[in-house]
């Protein structure tokens, strides 16, 4: 158990859905390090509330599957609630090694507020699909933070009792591992990484890697348009513009070739254009506004 004498309440926190196979290890040597582990059930089917109850976890009930967002909404919550100083969010699939939760809660006592557990230094033992989603995940998710991390999926979190209180988040799935950065970044909170290690011998999904990661980079550029419209407009208007000049100068070989000139090209590269001028003047307003209202 933590030392009393700090007088520093920490909380574990763990999203869980249908993980009986390996809850029980994670909460008891989670146990060591916290002086309450919290078990957010999110609608199991399966045996993982009675089981984390068993192993010494406080267990809160989702009714229903509402995601591993809502769980870890549910999470900062209930550590707010009880005026947590640290709150530490390990998975409960095994895949991380809850004997690393120290080197999180020492970086938070040292001055962060949002701790991730970067596996980088495990990059070699992440199947190649996951280490490729995560690479460009992660670097939408440093764009939209103004952040320069190299783990910005890891569920392997530690939070500080300023962050927990700040953060106002908003996602239900799994893009609230990029909400969460953004929004500490906007919030001014400091954000770290330490090397953590992991396993992927327990961990399995039911969901498709590739349109689960498609789903979680829509949402990341929606933050970006949020927090950085005039980059994320004036990318696009960009794009267009080009695409616009290259139409251009298609008509004008037609034209100059064959003395034929490409009405609908033609069309096509002033609706390009237009719509790339559009763009860019939508990014400056909404930097502006943005501005405006400090967002």
């Amino acid at each position: 158990m933590p030392d009393k004498k700090t007088q520093t309440k920490v909380i574990i926190g763990l999203p869980a859905y249908n993980e009986a196979r390996t809850i029980a290890g994670v909460v008891l040597q989670a146990k060591e390090y916290g002086d309450t582990v919290i078990v957010v059930n999110d609608g199991s089917i399966d045996n993982t509330a009675k089981i984390a109850r068993l192993a010494g976890a406080e267990v809160v009930e989702h009714g229903k599957n509402k995601g591993y967002g809502a769980a870890i909404q549910t999470i900062l919550a209930e550590a707010g609630r009880r005026n947590a100083d640290i709150l530490v969010i390990i998975d409960a699939d095994a895949q991380h090694n809850p004997n690393e939760i120290p080197r999180l809660i020492d970086a938070v006592k040292s001055g962060s507020d949002v701790v991730i557990g970067s596996r980088e230094s495990q990059k070699d033992v992440i199947p190649s699909y996951r280490r490729f989603g995560q690479s460009i995940l992660a670097k939408f998710t440093n764009i939209a933070a103004r952040q320069n991390l190299t783990d910005t999926e890891s569920g392997f979190r530690a939070y500080s009792r300023k962050a927990i209180a700040e953060m106002e988040l908003t996602q239900q799935g799994m893009a609230i591992s990029a909400e969460i950065i953004s929004e500490a970044s906007h919030k001014g909170l400091k954000i770290s990484e330490v090397p953590i290690t992991v396993s992927y011998d327990e961990v399995s999904s039911s969901q498709n890697p590739v349109l689960h990661g498609l789903g979680n980079l829509s949402r990341i550029f929606f933050f970006i348009s949020e927090r950085r419209p005039l980059l994320f407009f004036s990318v696009i208007g960009g794009i267009l513009l080009i695409l616009g000049i290259i139409s251009g100068i298609g008509v004008l070989q037609i034209y100059y070739g064959s003395n034929v000139f490409a009405t609908g090209s033609a069309l096509l590269c002033m609706l390009l254009m237009t719509l790339g001028m559009l763009c860019i003047f939508t990014g400056v307003i909404l930097n502006a506004i943005t501005k405006r209202l400090g967002k």
